[in-house]
């Protein structure tokens, strides 16, 4: 969001916008003032739920900000940031992190933005912000705020494709630049299934018992429902499960992202708006094994199947994503950084300055929960 000095053209007329808290029931509202934004806000189902089926929200018997508006004396909104919070286990801990969403204020009144993102930054009872979907009006107060993640490089792409719109020639050289993903050894079996069962949970508490060292966002299979409760309504999100002797060893999430292709990302020069796959997330736990390229061949095949032009991983240098800036054969620099946090305490703080604390994916923030 643009934090340029205000002035106003007219002092007489000129009212400034009061602040409060986000409703329900300002939907339309904050819906109509995306669209006047050119940017999409979910339907009602999808974005009420992100509050009122959160597990937090169960656990605690209370209600969490939805958000904040600033509205004129006549009751027309001008801005609007929203807020959603979720789990993150670290060395024992259990934290509270809190996302920004759909953060815009028009024209006459950007102004008053930083109210918005004031209010975000010092909510109660939260231990970290995280966000991984920073828009480039959005960069210079992200940056005057927030910390860039240590780890990774999240002004990148890496992606493959698969297909081809209509009216849009293959390339032979796509043939030639896709590098074969590597052998994985051992038996295992890799499996789709279509939600998120009672295996996860044993999962998570593995992968948590592994990891005391890392910053995990909560995967239990009552977190992940709820994270993906949209994508699964609409069949938009993929689970690919690598499992021996019936018990889930790893997994990888993927979601429909047809709206971030639209800038010209083909190495063809099609610029239609090609379907595509996100690669959200992969977890293992077997260590000493790299399941990640069986499931991202499964997905790639999955793609072709489905006819699907893109699959597409956000970030790169991320070391259990190796295989993925090795492999895709293709890449795309954005235009700015999209990973940022800040920590509430200072220790906390310190600690999320090294780069071995994380595991860093689209996961994390609000990039896959549409």
């Amino acid at each position: 969001m643009s934090t340029e000095t205000f002035t106003p053209p007219e002092r007489a007329t000129f009212r400034a916008p009061r602040l409060r808290p986000a409703r329900l029931d300002d939907y339309q509202a904050i819906a109509q003032l995306g669209l006047e934004h050119s940017l999409d806000v979910p339907p009602y189902v999808d974005w009420s739920a992100l509050w009122l089926d959160n597990p937090l929200r169960a656990a605690s018997g209370k209600d969490f900000p939805l958000g904040w508006v600033l509205e004129l004396p006549n009751g027309e909104m001008v801005g609007t940031m929203g807020t959603v919070r979720s789990r993150y286990r670290f060395r024992g801990d259990r934290l509270v992190s809190a996302v920004s969403r759909a953060w815009f204020v028009t024209a006459p009144y950007r102004g008053f933005a930083l109210q918005l993102m004031d209010e975000y930054l010092n909510q109660s009872g939260v231990d970290l912000f995280i966000n991984n979907a920073v828009s480039v009006p959005a960069l210079e107060s992200f940056s005057r705020f927030c910390e860039r993640i240590p780890l990774g490089e999240w002004d990148s792409v890496s992606y493959w494709t698969t297909g081809h719109p209509a009216g849009a020639a293959p390339c032979s050289k796509d043939a030639v630049r896709n590098k074969p993903l590597p052998r994985v050894p051992g038996s295992f079996t890799i499996e789709t299934p279509d939600r998120f069962d009672s295996r996860f949970d044993v999962f998570w508490d593995e992968l948590v018992r592994q990891n005391p060292e890392k910053l995990l966002a909560e995967r239990s299979c009552e977190a992940l429902s709820w994270h993906f409760a949209a994508p699964l309504r609409k069949g938009r999100v993929w689970i690919f499960t690598a499992s021996r002797n019936r018990r889930l060893r790893a997994y990888c999430t993927l979601t429909r992202q047809d709206h971030s292709f639209r800038l010209p990302a083909l190495p063809h020069g099609d610029t239609q708006g090609p379907r595509g796959m996100r690669l959200v997330d992969y977890q293992s736990i077997e260590p000493e094994v790299d399941f990640l390229p069986a499931l991202l061949g499964a997905a790639l095949q999955r793609c072709v199947a489905e006819d699907l032009y893109i699959m597409e991983n956000l970030g790169r240098g991320v070391p259990k994503m190796r295989v993925v800036d090795e492999c895709a054969p293709y890449r795309k620099q954005l235009e700015n950084w999209k990973f940022f946090y800040r920590a509430a305490d200072p220790a906390l703080e310190a600690d999320l300055g090294e780069s071995r604390i994380w595991d860093p994916c689209a996961y994390d923030g609000d990039a896959s929960f549409e």
